[in-house]
């Protein structure tokens, strides 16, 4: 017998005003560039500037005036809605990123426009931080639960971060986010719309779940068999897996081109930090909607129109200028605790982890995530990605503590100036880095070696001709 009940359930989500905030500082430069222009096409009071900080300040301190003198008391701000968003507070899915100039939306922008609820949208930015540069994600779930409860202090149960993980995996590419080339391609078969009949998804998953070894070996004959096909049918087969992305998360060419978000410089003994062009952009407010504001003979409806759409230019330019101010703190900070990797020209990374940086500036360490997420800092001697800079530490043979990726460094130096017909074993490696001072097991050359995706000796082993 059907029964109708009532209940209650607590869910916290988050304002569009907070969603665009986080999304502007988790987002890159050319994204933000992206978004800058979208909020010049929607919001007409706002204005291309060249020289725009102080005027920008300027122009939201005027406006500030003009609104607590004309409206005093009777203007609720809780009602206001960003120009860039319309609905509830929980309708997220109307928050876009103009795709002018971009073939499509990144993983990222598309998960702030799901609706999700607060602790679903931080797994899900968790699980995209931790993806390789092929769009896999190779850690454990486990850990990313452990990762969430340090930064955050709630640590969601598994079935909750596989729940979000299926949502992430279907974003745009399908398949990002898979843990394997068999989830990989599973999911992008199970997509709908692929127009695919149920006959050879059938069969297409079948190859791929239960016979994926006699497909990696191309075992045509065996294939033929096991799934009671003609070998005509399994040529087709292939040509339908063939026509999968086995790597989502690869970008093209074009795409690769990197505009850094920092530029750090030297200049005798003394470190400056400062935000490239691109990530400080000139926008302010119209002066010309200004006096229209004010003049008295402009109609109330009009009036009231410019009243919201001034209210979205102040909180979209606070933002920005909250973003470059959060973005240079976080920069410093590194610069601050890597002082002599910057001075010698890349040579002496040390352990980092983001809660130092969270510490030394008193901000959450779910901040620092996003700033250094998908961010960039030219220097002199090259540009390297925020992440790089964060590691674990390991002993030298003096006890100096080192990060990890000068060990990895030093393992791939080895690795390549070694004899390709003989290659070196895990075992001579690790031999040949204790007596360079670097202390490590052979199981440690293992893990690094793999994490740089490095075959074994045996499969680095090449033909030499004299």
């Amino acid at each position: 017998m059907l029964k109708n009940s009532q209940g209650q359930i607590l869910q916290q989500k988050l304002s569009p005003q907070a969603i665009q905030a986080q999304l502007l500082l988790a987002i890159p430069t050319m994204a933000l560039e992206q978004e800058i222009k979208k909020q010049l096409e929607d919001n007409p009071v706002l204005e291309d500037d060249i020289d725009s900080t102080q005027q920008a300040e300027k122009d939201t301190a005027e406006y500030d005036n003009y609104d607590s003198e004309s409206w005093g008391n009777g203007y609720n701000s809780s009602q206001y809605k960003s120009s860039s968003f319309e609905g509830s507070d929980e309708e997220r899915t109307e928050y876009l990123i103009n795709k002018q100039s971009r073939s499509r939306e990144t993983p990222l922008e598309q998960v702030y426009k799901l609706g999700l609820t607060t602790q679903e949208l931080i797994i899900a930015e968790e699980i995209l931080g931790n993806l390789e540069d092929d769009g896999y994600l190779r850690i454990p779930l486990e850990e990313i639960a452990e990762d969430i409860n340090e930064k955050y202090q709630f640590e969601p149960e598994p079935v909750e971060v596989e729940n979000v993980l299926k949502i992430v995996q279907r974003l745009d590419p399908v398949g990002i986010a898979a843990r394997n080339l068999q989830e990989c391609l599973s999911i992008q078969l199970n997509e709908p719309g692929n127009d695919l009949n149920e006959i050879e998804r059938t069969l297409t998953l079948k190859m791929i779940n239960e016979y994926f070894d006699e497909f990696k070996h191309k075992h045509f004959e065996k294939l033929s068999k096991l799934l009671n096909v003609r070998m005509e049918k399994v040529k087709e087969l292939f040509e339908i897996i063939h026509k999968l992305n086995p790597a989502p998360g690869k970008q093209d060419t074009a795409a690769d081109y990197i505009i850094p978000d920092f530029i750090v410089k030297e200049n005798n003994g003394v470190l400056s930090v400062e935000l490239s062009g691109e990530s400080n952009p000139g926008i302010r407010i119209s002066k010309k909607y200004m006096e229209m504001l004010k003049d008295k003979k402009t109609q109330k409806d009009t009036k009231e129109f410019l009243k919201n759409k001034f209210e979205s230019a102040k909180w979209f330019l606070n933002a920005i200028q909250s973003r470059k101010d959060t973005m240079l703190k976080v920069m410093n900070a590194i610069v601050t605790r890597q002082r002599e990797f910057f001075m010698s020209h890349g040579e002496n990374l040390k352990p980092m982890f983001e809660k130092d940086i969270a510490e030394d500036i008193s901000m959450d360490i779910s901040t620092i995530s996003r700033v250094v997420r998908g961010k960039y800092v030219q220097t002199d001697f090259g540009i390297y990605e925020l992440k790089y800079f964060f590691s674990t530490g390991l002993k030298t043979g003096s006890g100096e503590d080192v990060s990890n990726k000068i060990f990895m460094e030093k393992i791939r130096e080895l690795i390549e100036s070694e004899d390709k017909s003989k290659p070196l074993s895990d075992d001579k490696i690790a031999e040949l880095m204790n007596n360079n001072g670097f202390n490590l097991a052979r199981r440690t050359v293992a893990k690094y070696r793999e994490n740089m995706k490095i075959p074994k000796a045996t499969l680095r082993r090449q033909i030499v001709l004299n």
